[in-house]
């Protein structure tokens, strides 16, 4: 579990600086699964939440890589309404990777709980998770 908390770390590090976004990136990832509550859910449902968080973390680091595309082939406009929307499009991206971060932080919370109880059998979602499903 601590391997998918680096690996979505990493993610967050890798990325940088998020460029300007395009249509052809699509929306934001958002997180569709909840982090369950690590002092009540089995080591399967724990695992079920790691692997979840991992391909969460590749959709935005997928996202994050297309944007960076984006930039690259977008070039460097000056013009007013081509920096409004490098603000704007970076704001988007870096809502994503704020909420991974918020999602990553959750997921550690509750892997914590599990290491400190060992876990149980009635899993509900973690308090923290409940905010991030949208």
């Amino acid at each position: 579990m601590i391997r998918t908390t680096m690996i979505a770390a990493a993610a967050l590090l890798g990325v940088g600086a998020l460029p300007v976004a395009r249509a052809s990136c699509g929306p934001a990832p958002q997180p569709a699964f909840a982090i369950p509550d690590g002092a009540h859910a089995s080591r399967d449902e724990m695992s079920a939440a790691r692997d979840n968080l991992s391909e969460y973390s590749a959709q935005v680091a997928a996202y994050a890589a297309c944007l960076d595309a984006e930039q690259a082939d977008s070039g460097r406009g000056g013009g007013t309404d081509a920096q409004r929307l490098r603000a704007e499009d970076l704001d988007l991206g870096s809502a994503a990777l704020v909420r991974l971060a918020s999602v990553v932080s959750c997921f550690s919370r509750q892997v914590q709980a599990f290491d400190i109880t060992g876990g149980g059998t009635d899993a509900r979602p973690a308090q923290c998770s409940r905010s991030e499903i949208r």
